[in-house]
């Protein structure tokens, strides 16, 4: 077994710029709860039975050395994970300029794109329940790519592993630069369960805003998924490492990753979660996570696991 080295490297860097950041700005780390993700209206478990079900499947299959690969490249997801959702829960303490105004008059030139998409949101909505399709749209694609890539093409899965945790990265940095609390500000999306706890996490940014670091570090960790990211879109730009690695190399994904991806884009801006300019940034952060992943493993050729 070898050590996945741009892994280990990557989630080191990140867990050393966190602390840098909130050493530098005097915030608390948050660990996660049990109920932490509550937010996300998913239970902890959820993920991690996706995540056991990827690592049977890779043992079952594979030797042992791909295994232990599939161990550590997730601790070291698990570790940046936990550095994201503190940047997210720092951000208004440490830039506290909003850029909503300006997101929301790029939405208002937009308008007719954006009513087209909320006109075919509802005509889903009128033929079956969509109300927690966008979750689920994403967590069938992460457990699909997990599964399919660790065991027909474990060089792909290392990149997917490796681009997924360049979006986290980037998108978490990304957030302090020209941040957003959502367009919900202005108007109320078309699910009433993202509307409900739009509210949660609107509480949770003006209770940050107004007691500082002793509010996070006494409830840090039960809003550790809620702090505000609307810009870039997150959720857009890891389904997009999916669909593009299934796009390059088991194309036959397609058929269901491609009406999932488009569900999940129109979604995000029907609810009110994000503006139109967080998908496209979104999608410009995939773009540069990927390039970036080429190069490394064109750099740090992969030896076999």
């Amino acid at each position: 077994f070898q050590i996945p080295v741009p892994e280990v490297i990557l989630a080191l860097a990140y867990i050393a710029i966190g602390l840098a950041i909130g050493s530098a700005y005097g915030l608390p780390m948050s660990l996660p709860a049990v109920n932490s993700l509550a937010f996300t209206g998913m239970s902890n478990t959820a993920p991690a039975i996706v995540i056991a079900v990827g690592l049977v499947a890779t043992f079952l299959t594979q030797r042992l050395n791909r295994t232990l690969y599939f161990v550590t490249a997730l601790t070291s997801y698990c570790a940046m994970l936990v550095i994201h959702f503190n940047v997210k829960l720092w951000v208004p303490l440490i830039n506290p300029a909003i850029w909503d105004e300006d997101y929301w008059a790029v939405d208002q030139a937009a308008r007719p794109l954006l009513d087209a998409a909320f006109a075919l949101r509802q005509g889903l909505a009128s033929v079956f329940p969509v109300g927690r399709l966008s979750l689920f749209a994403f967590l069938s694609m992460f457990g699909i790519s997990v599964i399919v890539h660790a065991t027909r093409e474990f060089p792909v899965f290392r990149k997917v592993v490796l681009s997924a945790m360049l979006v986290h990265m980037l998108g978490g940095l990304s957030y302090l630069i020209a941040p957003a609390v959502g367009p919900f500000l202005f108007e109320q999306g078309l699910n009433p369960i993202e509307s409900a706890r739009q509210v949660f996490m609107e509480g949770g940014y003006r209770a940050t805003v107004e007691g500082g670091a002793p509010w996070l570090t006494a409830h840090g960790s039960e809003y550790l998924a809620a702090g505000i990211g609307a810009m870039p879109s997150l959720h857009v730009a890891s389904s997009a490492v999916f669909v593009y690695f299934a796009w390059a190399h088991q194309r036959y994904l397609c058929w269901l990753y491609f009406p999932l991806f488009g569900f999940i884009i129109i979604e995000s801006m029907a609810t009110r979660w994000h503006y139109l300019v967080d998908d496209i940034a979104g999608l410009a952060l995939t773009t540069l996570a990927i390039l970036t992943t080429e190069f490394i493993f064109r750099r740090w050729p992969m030896r076999s696991v």
